[in-house]
């Protein structure tokens, strides 16, 4: 087990080693809801799935991270909405739905169910009553949920993060470097740290 384990990490070194040098490279849409400062050297891209109690620490791991390089980071959030969640593909219609509408209004609705993810087994009901909260135009919103649009767009994402190898989630790409789980910050902070070491980003 130890000589396994041994070669796993010894594996896993080289694949990051790999990546510094060749990054992976997510489509950024020109329309992409971005969060933290657009154009910042620093670009996080997670692949998530609003049900996934792992993607709950993965949202307070983005948080400290805007906080941490505030003006030098760029967040960008893509669905992986995972098949065993029965609530994960229509948050993720809701909030792409919304963003049409008001990035303020979905980076809102995607923070409200990050910090208390429980009221999600309420299903459509919740969804809907946390449109009305957030003041949505709820006949635009029928609609736009089940559009073709909507379900492109997350459809797209699915498959890019299965082109990255992304099963569980959360999935992040920092600066195109693959991170597969919910890694405290100061795992990111040390990939950052090798990136400036490395000439690969500039503070």
């Amino acid at each position: 087990q130890e000589i396994m384990a041994k070669k796993r990490d010894e594996e896993e070194g080289k694949a990051l080693e790999d990546s510094f040098n060749n990054p992976l490279v997510p489509e950024i849409r020109a329309d992409e809801m971005i969060r933290g400062t657009k154009g910042a050297p620093l670009v996080l891209v997670e692949y998530s799935d609003f049900e996934c109690p792992f993607c709950a620490r993965g949202y307070n791991t983005v948080v400290e991270l805007l906080e941490k390089y505030k003006g030098k980071i760029q967040f960008i959030y893509k669905h992986l909405p995972l098949s065993f969640h029965p609530q994960a593909m229509i948050a993720s219609q809701y909030f792409e739905a919304i963003r049409i509408q008001s990035e303020d209004k979905a980076a809102e609705f995607h923070d409200r169910i990050y910090k208390d993810q429980r009221k999600l087994q309420g299903g459509e009901n919740f969804l809907k009553a946390l449109a009305k909260e957030l003041k949505v135009d709820m006949n635009k919103l029928a609609k736009d949920v089940k559009s073709e649009a909507v379900k492109k767009r997350i459809d797209a994402d699915i498959a890019e993060a299965g082109k990255y190898g992304f099963q569980g989630t959360p999935g992040f790409l920092l600066n195109g470097i693959p991170v597969k789980g919910a890694y405290p910050t100061q795992h990111f902070v040390d990939l950052v740290e090798k990136l400036k070491e490395k000439g690969k980003v500039k503070l």
